[in-house]
């Protein structure tokens, strides 16, 4: 990939900054030093955030737990830790935890994950509607359905 920015930097976990969703607590591990961005996250949401695409490339690692994954037309697949979601920009796709808690480490590259995460954790906080929720979303390209 030609054109990807990002700091030469060493963040240690004080760097980190906490978001917290109703069923996620996310962990931004590496924000606002270029174009590659690392969350790590727990989860114990059980029918996962609606339907998506957006405009950043994302991986997801499973590190502890079971995550079930859905990409675009596929129906749903599930794995433990070492499974592995790579997901271009654009591509349709959801995930959950079917029961229990699940670990996840999430790399994006491309526009920044973390203005809309933060975004998301204000309005869940706030008890916001659907549609400022979507209207949100939309703000940084990301396509709910």
């Amino acid at each position: 990939m030609t054109g990807l920015q990002m700091d030469s930097v060493v963040l240690f976990p004080e760097h980190s900054e906490r978001i917290d969703y109703p069923d996620d607590t996310i962990w931004l591990r590496a924000a606002g030093h270029g174009d590659l961005q690392v969350a790590d996250y727990t989860s114990s949401d059980r029918e996962g955030p609606p339907f998506h695409s957006h405009p950043w490339d994302e991986a997801q690692i499973v590190v502890d737990g079971v995550v079930e994954f859905r990409i675009g037309d596929e129906d749903w697949v599930g794995g433990g830790s070492g499974t592995v979601q790579l997901l271009p920009r654009g591509i349709p796709h959801s995930l959950r935890v079917p029961e229990g808690e699940a670990r996840i480490i999430q790399v994006s590259i491309g526009p920044p994950y973390d203005g809309f995460a933060r975004d998301m954790a204000r309005l869940f906080a706030a008890g916001s509607g659907l549609e400022e929720i979507v209207a949100t979303a939309g703000q940084h390209g990301v396509r709910l359905g």
